[in-house]
């Protein structure tokens, strides 16, 4: 479930506030907000007593709480979850009966306990706390501060009346070591317990615990197709240059007037046959206004999204020694380019706002290749007649050389100044969205994977872990 500013809401009634477990894996995808996002908890609108778990401004995992107006409990941990393509499983486990203080609640990341906090009030032995009052709870907000989340959520559980360990939830893969879900956990979920799959799109608060516990959706909340077992590609938030704003799921760009930004996605490949999709509102016309492309890392990667400083510079293209080595086609110019090697060739038809943008591409060494095409067209190769032909290898915009690197997607976008107004940008990685907007067509690769607006040409798939772990 992705959570595009949109929240979950339901009241709980009276029931254990001494014990209980939340469970629950996330993406965050905006570490940049000035506040703090709101996980799980009451609200504030009206409460004395509320309690709230927390993601903050600079990614650490918390919790706070008053009863009464009196803070009950303040913890944070000094990790902070800074990989925006990764998820990862929190567990929150409140048990106050404990004589111990630090084993009142406990906090715990991909199964192991934070013990390392940077502030650490317990709460008092035996004291009732303001989860499970018979008061309004929300998911991926805090009412009356509006602190919402922003990423992805998924296998959420709470346990009412039990305070179970993270290995009731999730476990070691037998064979990698990382942490995973267990999919169907033997829990007593009580009362007010409760089991998220979001499986089902129209109804994404259902629960599946057995206690018909169902929550009310508000806003905009989308289902996502990426997963702790299967993560598809996102834009990076930590890597951009300029004042901008992502969409939710890192899905969207939203860029400000007379503002340049660029974002690589993550992960990145290192070979084998990738195809992704874009969609810009820009008519903007000028070269720098919306561009989009392949990038490398290793030795490139602390050029990461500086796209533009002045002249011409952006990666493929090398001025005053600001470009970025990689791939760039300009689509909105007049005469479209792509640009590598710090030199543009012709290449395509001119795009207008909403066109559709696909790109292909292969990485293979010294014959690495890459196609573009506008509404379900593939552009001919430069300066010939010859249809490009992704799927058989054949006329390609551009031949170039790996160099041995990993390499992502980049986009950027400005809006013209003059408008007085912002436009957004848009990739398509296979969630079947351009922002919060289905594609009318939902094409899956030759794996099953992915849901694009065009076909996807035979051979090639869409970024995702399981298809770089099959065919990268």
């Amino acid at each position: 479930m992705a959570l595009p500013d949109s929240y979950l809401t339901k009241t709980l009634s009276a029931s254990n506030r001494k014990t209980w477990t939340y469970s629950t894996w996330i993406k965050s995808t905006q570490p940049r907000r000035a506040d703090t996002q709101t996980l799980f908890g009451t609200g504030y609108t009206g409460n004395s007593s509320f309690m709230y778990l927390y993601l903050t401004s600079d990614q650490e995992i918390g919790i706070n709480g008053y009863i009464s107006s009196v803070l009950s409990i303040n913890l944070k941990t000094t990790r902070k979850l800074v990989d925006t393509t990764s998820w990862y499983h929190l567990v929150f486990r409140c048990d106050t009966t404990q004589s111990t203080e630090a084993d009142r609640f406990r906090i715990y990341i991909n199964g192991v306990e934070e013990t390392n906090l940077a502030t650490s009030t317990y709460p008092s032995q035996d004291s009732d706390q303001g989860i499970s009052a018979n008061v309004a709870h929300c998911i991926g907000e805090f009412t009356g501060l509006a602190r919402k989340f922003g990423g992805y959520m998924a296998h959420t559980h709470f346990a009412d009346g039990q305070s179970y360990a993270p290995t009731v939830f999730g476990e070691s893969d037998s064979t990698t070591g990382e942490w995973k879900p267990i999919l169907n956990p033997s829990v007593t979920y009580g009362t007010n317990g409760f089991f998220l799959k979001f499986e089902n799109s129209a109804a994404l608060g259902t629960d599946s615990s057995g206690q018909s516990n169902t929550w009310t959706v508000n806003g905009n909340l989308k289902q996502s197709i990426s997963t702790p077992s299967n993560t598809f590609a996102t834009l990076d938030e930590w890597s951009h240059f300029a004042n901008h704003k992502v969409g939710f799921g890192g899905t969207g760009l939203l860029s400000y007037a007379n503002a340049t930004v660029g974002m690589p996605c993550f992960p990145m490949v290192s070979t084998g046959k990738w195809y992704v999709e874009f969609k810009s509102e820009t008519d903007n016309t000028l070269s720098y206004s919306y561009m989009l492309g392949i990038v490398m890392n290793g030795r490139n990667a602390t050029f990461y999204g500086q796209v533009y400083t002045g002249g011409s510079a952006n990666w493929g293209k090398d001025s005053a020694g600001n470009g970025t080595g990689g791939i760039a086609y300009k689509p909105n110019i007049s005469t479209p380019v792509i640009t590598s090697n710090n030199s543009d060739t012709n290449y395509g038809t001119q795009a207008s706002a909403n066109d559709i943008i696909m790109m292909a591409f292969e990485l293979n060494g010294d014959s690495s290749k890459i196609w573009f095409g506008r509404n379900g067209t593939w552009f001919n190769a430069p300066g010939t007649s010859n249809v490009g032909d992704p799927a058989n290898g054949n006329n390609p915009g551009l031949t170039f050389s790996q160099r041995d690197e990993f390499w992502g997607i980049m986009m950027s976008s400005s809006d013209n100044q003059a408008n007085n107004s912002t436009k957004e940008t848009y990739v398509n990685f296979g969630e079947g969205r351009f922002g919060t907007t289905a594609v009318a067509s939902a094409n899956a690769d030759g794996a099953g994977m992915g849901a694009f607006e065009y076909a996807v040409p035979s051979g090639f798939y869409a970024i995702c872990t399981k298809n770089i772990k099959n065919y990268g």
